[in-house]
């Protein structure tokens, strides 16, 4: 990818963390300055909201670290992996349906999965389960995100972002579906998308 594309990636990329992490920052905020005010008398709502939103940020950003950018701490367990999904997906009241059989994923496909279901929570406007589940034979192995729920949908900025060739154009809320589509491609496979009433099927194809 040319140098200006690849800027124009990390500006969309940082955009959209900054925008992700904008609403829980935002309600510690709000739930200190309750806690500042003269005569406040319901510290322990405020307490509450608090702590729930600053959990919810310390999951976005442990997501977010090793989604788009160096792998963090992952270490290559899957239980790690579904635990980094899951504290990004459950604040957008979607389930994980973690159907994998093995312990261990590679790193790079460790980030793969976390970007294929963070991708597959964008079709989930209304919240609903995610069914994450593998197939192997002896030239590929393949990842399938089964995305269901009420008003599940292919979402437009999701489609842009698969199909494009170039960052340029985009906006920072169709930049994550290109970078999946970067990264799978830099992995040398292929993603097939199926959408149907209710639900998406996002499968991620690699050579074994």
């Amino acid at each position: 990818m040319p140098q200006t594309a690849e800027l124009k990636l990390a500006e969309l990329l940082a955009a959209r963390l900054c925008h992700d992490m904008a609403s829980p920052l935002a309600a510690i905020d709000n739930g200190i300055e309750l806690l500042n005010e003269p005569g406040f008398e319901e510290s322990d709502q405020a307490l509450e909201l608090i702590g729930n939103s600053a959990a919810q940020a310390v999951a976005s950003l442990r997501f977010l670290r090793s989604a788009f950018g160096e792998l963090g701490d992952i270490t290559g367990q899957a239980t790690q992996i579904r635990e980094i999904a899951s504290g990004w997906l459950a604040p957008r009241r979607i389930r994980l349906c973690w159907q994998l059989e093995t312990s261990r994923v590679p790193l790079e496909e460790g980030r793969l999965l976390l970007n294929l279901l963070a991708i597959a929570g964008e079709m989930l406007p209304r919240g609903g389960v995610i069914s994450l589940t593998q197939t192997r034979s002896p030239a590929a192995h393949s990842y399938r995100a089964l995305a269901e729920g009420p008003d599940a949908q292919l979402r437009r900025e999701v489609t842009r972002g698969l199909e494009a060739t170039s960052p340029e154009g985009l906006d920072p809320r169709e930049a994550h579906a290109y970078f999946l589509h970067r990264l799978v491609q830099r992995n040398r496979g292929a993603l097939e998308v199926e959408a149907g009433e209710d639900h998406v099927s996002l499968e991620l194809i690699l050579r074994s």
